[in-house]
């Protein structure tokens, strides 16, 4: 009996920790490290990230994640969200670059600064350290708060 509990004990663990919290998928997203190093090519610092195993197990799959349009002047269109707004915003030091994503849907700017909800799949970036940590491709905007 006691190894059963154990066992189950187990179970509901990893399936916890390991799964998307739908309530919150940024919660889930900011299991995520960032290791800093020499790049010897370059000649400077960069970081790379080390992603969780919960996060791991997000990558390629669809998620739906609400969050704040930042304004971005980018020359490919794409967008930018925030789980925190502007103000406080990765961008202006008060959170990780695990509170931003980039977006593949045209400039959104008309919602700049407004809540938003979004649904797309995410892809996790472990070699370009001039983009953000995370991506979200085949984005759709679904709600406009």
């Amino acid at each position: 009996m006691k190894y059963i509990t154990s066992v189950l004990l187990l179970f509901s663990f990893l399936t916890t920790s390991y799964a998307q919290d739908d309530n919150n998928p940024w919660k889930t997203l900011s299991h995520v490290e960032m290791k800093t190093y020499m790049d010897e090519t370059l000649g400077f610092e960069v970081s790379e990230p080390i992603f969780g195993p919960e996060v791991e197990m997000l990558d390629g799959s669809f998620i739906t994640l609400s969050g704040y349009i930042l304004p971005v002047d980018s020359e490919d269109g794409t967008s930018i969200i925030s789980f925190m707004p502007f103000a406080s915003c990765f961008f202006c030091g008060n959170a990780g670059p695990e509170t931003v994503m980039e977006l593949d849907i045209p400039k959104v700017q008309s919602q700049v600064n407004k809540k938003v909800t979004v649904r797309g799949q995410l892809k996790l970036n472990r070699d370009d350290f001039y983009s953000l940590i995370y991506k979200l491709k085949n984005t759709e905007l679904i709600k406009v708060e």
